[in-house]
């Protein structure tokens, strides 16, 4: 049965190996200002790999350069995705790739040609690259003056990783980036990243290839992601300004666009109204987009749903966008990894909130979503979670990093006799 599971248990067991390879790092002396306990080196790794940023404390209190160092590739290697980090490497090497692992590297990258794996696979790690020295170039012309040479240059490059991966690490200590909030230079360029981070490399490839510059010659998905992307930064950083007065329109655009995965915060994140707490909730759900260094269900699966649902109630059989007729494979799938979502983050925040009654149920699902969907914001202090609550978070950002619909599919016996076989039909009340 392991046998028939190596497209599930490869990227699960990478992650955990990749995972305890960074504790092991994390919990060493050098790498350390001061001691730290194995489950929290445990937690740490766990949010770097899993690109969520969750921390117990300010990293650069607890973390010199080397543990900083760590943590940036840990980060690296989430945001690349193991197999796609693997693929990559075998393809600079030039060896040959079998059959059995393209089947592994294309479900996580979703190629739609298997010769075109290789090829994929070294446009990622290219343009990763190619972003993030840009990224790092711009930032250090506000970190270089402010903190120094050295110290500023490798500021401007943890932050680059930390916010194009979408995990969302900060050096600035305990207040985060809140120092930088009426900083519009800071700001647009972390949005920019973190945009960039969260669409997606090959909707950049196509945006990037579409010498027209014409809206229609792009793919299906490309337009997908714009269109949504768009609506999702453009009206709850609206919202956002409406109900905290108090924040720019600005911090409201930096919010929407960090809680779709990354998880920066900066503002305080406690002085929010509740409506606030609810609309990051769900744009944390949502995510980002497939293919890219976020989480959440994607915006694409987002789409299918309510397109699905608007053509049910206009009596349309099939689901249509943009002229183009989608799949019932793929809608079945949208639907599925939506519940699964849901299903996982009911279970986990009733046993969250039953060792953890002393945080009100908003605070739990907060924590729950931005877990699942490797986002990283909080609103609850570290130390009023106890080790079960700690443990369930691990879990829930392991799982929100592999894919809830892949670690069920590794339990599912999917050669059963009756695969094949159509059943009569016959229809039922609703």
């Amino acid at each position: 049965m392991l046998k028939s599971k190596k497209t599930y248990l490869i990227p699960i067991l990478g992650f955990l190996l990749i995972i305890i390879l960074g504790t092991i790092l994390l919990s060493l002396p050098i790498c350390n200002n001061k001691p730290i306990s194995f489950i929290d080196a445990f937690y740490t790794a766990t949010s770097g790999v899993t690109t969520t940023g969750f921390t117990k404390g300010a990293l650069v209190d607890q973390f010199n350069f080397f543990g900083q160092f760590v943590l940036s590739i840990l980060m690296e290697v989430g945001a690349m995705g193991f197999i796609i980090f693997v693929s990559y490497f075998w393809s600079i090497k030039h060896k040959k790739i079998k059959m059995s692992d393209i089947m592994v590297i294309n479900d996580n990258i979703s190629s739609e040609s298997y010769n075109l794996i290789k090829e994929e696979s070294i446009f990622i790690g290219k343009l990763m690259l190619e972003v993030q020295i840009l990224g790092v170039v711009l930032l250090a012309f506000k970190f270089v003056p402010l903190l120094g040479f050295f110290k500023g240059i490798w500021y401007s490059i943890f932050h680059t990783i930390s916010a194009f991966s979408n995990t969302g690490f900060d050096l600035c200590g305990s207040s985060s980036l809140t120092s930088f909030s009426k900083d519009i230079y800071i700001q647009i360029i972390l949005i920019c990243l973190m945009v960039l981070g969260s669409i997606g490399v090959f909707a950049i490839e196509d945006i990037k290839n579409n010498r027209n510059k014409k809206f229609n010659r792009l793919r299906l998905q490309t337009k997908i992601i714009i269109i949504y992307t768009l609506i999702l930064l453009i009206f709850p950083s609206i919202l956002l300004k409406i109900f905290n007065s108090n924040i720019s329109l600005l911090n409201g655009l930096f919010m929407s666009a960090s809680s779709r995965s990354t998880g920066f915060s900066i503002v305080d994140l406690n002085s929010f109204t509740s409506e606030s707490k609810i609309l990051l909730i769900i744009l944390m759900f949502i995510g980002g987009s497939p293919a890219s260094t976020s989480g959440g269900i994607k915006v694409v699966t987002l789409a299918i749903i309510i397109t699905t649902v608007i053509s049910t109630l206009r009596a349309r059989e099939n689901t249509v966008m943009f002229s183009k007729t989608i799949p019932n494979s793929i809608v079945r799938k949208a639907f599925t990894v939506f519940m699964m979502f849901i299903i996982v983050l009911f279970i986990t925040s009733m046993i969250f909130y039953h060792f953890n009654n002393n945080i009100n149920m908003l605070n739990i699902v907060f924590e729950s979503v931005s877990a699942i969907t490797n986002t990283g914001l909080t609103i609850t202090s570290i130390s009023d979670i106890n080790l079960i609550g700690t443990v369930i978070l691990m879990l829930l950002m392991f799982i929100g990093r592999i894919g809830p619909l892949s670690m069920v599919l590794v339990f599912i016996n999917e050669n059963r006799k009756d695969k094949y076989i159509e059943y009569p039909n016959e229809n039922v009340i609703l």
